[in-house]
């Protein structure tokens, strides 16, 4: 029944606006982009949040308790900026907890992930009387078929090429919604990327909710390595990152084509969690630290420059003090270029909201503020290495003073002066100094 509101049926003059907005990953943010896309050919104006508009879409985030607040909230004040809106809820908070989306007041439709290729249709039903909620399962076998492709003036895009999750790290809630793990055919995952240069993008970021698994359920099997040799193989006019990859998957084959890449960036984020192997097995983390600093001490042999991040959980239940400290000191002895660091959020639903010896929160508090700080003395340490060094720049956009800046393929930050038709380009810049937070550069010749 409708409440009164205009009802939304689709393109007429003035064009409706829709906005989509996003919490959580890069997966998220491509699903994102491609639900705008759907809304543009549909004949609807797409706008950023918080514009005014007609319909709202919040694609939410549910890694954390903190996100899903956070998705809550922005479901609120979609309601308050128009009351009138038509108001969908997607995303990993709405597949795994619809009925909390649903109760929220103000929200007509609730959408579960796989629901996302039909947002059109749910915008143009128009405002309910009470939410609606599509929320199908999880165990799909086959990759989604959105795509996003215009490039919207920016100069960096997410490709998707992996979607879902195998694991069951104990403290994860993902796999519930996101489902099993699926990949794109290589053949269009370059196809992809094609297109993605054609659109005017300079670098893509190949991402998925386990990167690592990537081509294990097609047939025959491929792998992610085997994709990255394609890329490097091709004539592809754009260059190629990594979004987060598992170090139990980074083997020699992966090393072997970084050290020589041309096209792939040398920069891999690679989640740790914890330096303490008791906490590792807690977490039901495939690895021990020995591989893990094994790894980190190889790729810094083997690939000229590579920049390292590293994700590292504060809090987790059992993480005593001799555990933190054996993790505190193992990022302390490896060439890591900078860590993200999340406090420990206890998740309905997972084995680790059912485990003794949950550590308090004003100690996780405490632990992530160290990590926080162990980042900075990292980030530091690697950006100072590279002034004097020139770098391949790939200029995004501008920041205060009408400074140019940038990210170099190893994920340096970097100001600069320059013209504006570099926006979108990659530069040779000579890296001139650090002042703490961004490198400083000039344009090099």
């Amino acid at each position: 029944m409708d409440r009164g509101g205009p009802e939304v049926k689709g393109a007429k003059e003035p064009r409706l606006r829709v906005s989509v907005t996003t919490l959580g990953c890069r997966s998220n943010q491509y699903d994102s982009a491609a639900m705008e896309e759907l809304a543009a050919a549909g004949g609807f104006e797409t706008v950023a949040f918080p514009a005014p508009a007609d319909a709202y879409v919040i694609n939410t985030c549910t890694v954390t308790a903190r996100t899903d607040a956070q998705s809550r909230n922005l479901v609120r004040r979609a309601r308050r900026l128009n009351p009138e809106a038509v108001v969908i809820v997607t995303g990993c908070y709405a597949q795994v907890s619809p009925g909390e989306a649903a109760a929220i007041e103000g929200v007509d439709y609730v959408l579960g992930n796989a629901e996302k290729a039909r947002i059109v249709e749910y915008i143009s039903r128009g405002r309910r009387s009470g939410a609606e909620t599509a929320v199908s399962g999880n165990g799909r076998a086959t990759f989604p078929a959105m795509r996003a492709r215009s490039a919207g003036g920016r100069a960096r895009a997410n490709l998707k090429i992996q979607d879902g999750c195998d694991r069951r790290c104990s403290y994860c809630i993902i796999p519930a919604a996101r489902g099993p793990s699926r990949s794109m055919a290589i053949e269009e995952a370059l196809a992809e990327m094609e297109a993605l240069a054609e659109a005017g993008f300079a670098e893509v970021v190949l991402t998925g909710i386990h990167l690592g698994a990537y081509g294990r359920d097609l047939s025959p099997r491929r792998s992610l390595a085997e994709l990255l040799e394609r890329v490097e193989a091709s004539n592809l006019r754009i260059r190629v990152r990594l979004s987060s990859i598992d170090p139990d998957e980074v083997d020699e084959r992966m090393i072997e084509l970084l050290s020589g890449a041309s096209r792939v960036c040398n920069h891999l984020h690679l989640p740790l969690q914890s330096g303490d192997d008791s906490v590792l097995r807690r977490m039901n983390r495939p690895y021990d630290r020995r591989l893990f600093a094994r790894l980190v001490e190889r790729l810094a042999g083997a690939v000229d420059g590579v920049a390292i991040g590293a994700d590292v959980m504060a809090g987790f239940p059992g993480e005593g003090e001799r555990e933190f400290a054996n993790t505190v000191e193992l990022i302390e002895e490896l060439p890591l270029a900078y860590l993200h660091v999340f406090p420990f959020s206890r998740r309905k639903g997972t084995a680790a909201a059912a485990m003794a010896e949950q550590v308090d929160s004003a100690i996780i508090k405490e632990r992530a503020a160290r990590l926080r700080e162990l980042d900075g003395e990292k980030r530091r340490a690697f950006c100072s290495r590279f002034v004097g060094r020139e770098a391949a720049v790939l200029i995004e956009g501008k920041g205060n003073g009408a400074v140019l800046r940038g990210r170099s393929r190893n994920y340096l930050p970097v100001a600069l002066s320059g013209p504006d038709d570099l926006m979108g380009r990659e530069a040779s810049v000579r890296l001139s100094g650090f002042d703490g937070s961004v490198m400083r550069g000039e344009l090099a010749g």
